[in-house]
């Protein structure tokens, strides 16, 4: 199902992630189970067009290129806003701001739900 609202992406998110995808059908987005210290992590992975799922949920980032998301990871992430940002110091990164989250590790990179 195309997505619209649910999940809000930057402009700025969507021209980074579609550049990353390399040419791929597109980027996978998941949350991992059983990692770090929050006990769950985001994953983004290319994935070629044989590899997507017809159940995935899907927003658009290019004519050509679109960010899949299981179904069965959406109900973690209705309400989440994915930006690509710089801080002053030059650092550049994916942020995602899910107001599902419950805690984040001190490390940034795994969160609790």
């Amino acid at each position: 199902m195309k997505l619209t609202t649910e999940i809000t992406i930057t402009d700025n998110a969507k021209n980074y992630l579609a550049h990353v995808s390399g040419g791929a059908s597109g980027l996978r987005l998941t949350i991992r189970g059983g990692k770090g210290c929050g006990g769950n992590e985001y994953d983004l992975k290319p994935l070629a067009s044989n590899e997507v799922d017809a159940s995935d949920d899907f927003i658009a980032l290019t004519d050509t290129c679109n960010l899949y998301i299981p179904a069965m990871d959406m109900i973690k992430l209705f309400g989440t806003q994915i930006d690509y940002i710089e801080d002053d110091l030059g650092n550049r990164r994916i942020d995602i701001s899910n107001p599902n989250e419950t805690g984040k590790c001190g490390c940034g990179k795994s969160v609790t739900f």
